[in-house]
């Protein structure tokens, strides 16, 4: 069941075409070449370079960034309508944390919200199974760090993690640069098509909104 992959909730954008677990292709792109405007011709390059008949979408609803959010879901809801496929939406930190599924251990799953915040989640991963332990939340730099300098036991974080891990002096904290594939973005999109967790609707979810003020 060949499913598409669309991750553009970072400044990284990355497609993937997952069948049964099975990496089919995968293409990532980031700095001037990353814009959604071209996420159409990124996806017709994949599915001709593996030749697959897609069988549903997956796409990352957020948290993230407000015209990448919008630019992916519009494409993902377009391509689902034109081909009557089903479509469903993947939280951009447990597509993070998706890249260290075949790891044993706990993975707290990070972005940048805004100003001092991050975007975080907890998971578990055990026997190539990723296991929810927090809501996607939103915490304050220095609340983090308080947070997981108490922790006891062997943690990964995951994503953009460079500033709270150089203030860390535990030793049991693993840093692991990481990104919302494509491809993982499709493997847990696959999954949740096979259980029938369709949603009706996809609503993007921002990290925050842009200061857009109205004329008249």
């Amino acid at each position: 069941m060949p499913i598409l992959g669309i991750s553009s909730a970072t400044k990284i954008i990355s497609v993937g075409l997952v069948d049964q677990g099975r990496l089919l292709a995968e293409l990532t792109l980031s700095g001037q070449e990353a814009l959604t405007e071209d996420l159409i011709l990124y996806i017709d390059k994949l599915i001709e370079q593996s030749g697959a008949h897609l069988k549903g979408i997956a796409a990352t609803e957020g948290p993230g960034a407000y015209s990448g959010l919008r630019g992916g879901l519009a494409t993902a809801k377009t391509l689902a309508q034109t081909l009557n496929l089903p479509i469903v939406g993947v939280s951009t930190l447990e597509a993070i944390a998706y890249n260290l599924i075949d790891i044993e251990g706990t993975v707290l799953a990070m972005t940048d919200a805004r100003a001092d915040e991050f975007n975080f989640a907890a998971f578990t991963c055990k026997g190539k199974k990723l296991t929810r332990l927090t809501e996607d939340l939103v915490l304050r730099f220095s609340r983090i760090v308080e947070l997981l300098s108490q922790v006891k036991g062997k943690l990964y974080l995951a994503g953009r993690t460079e500033e709270v891990y150089s203030q860390l002096s535990n030793t049991q904290i693993t840093s692991v640069p990481a990104y919302p594939r494509g491809s993982c973005v499709a493997s847990l999109g696959e999954k949740l098509i096979a259980e029938g967790k369709i949603p009706p609707n996809i609503l993007p979810r921002y990290s925050h909104l842009p200061n857009i003020r109205e004329w008249h």
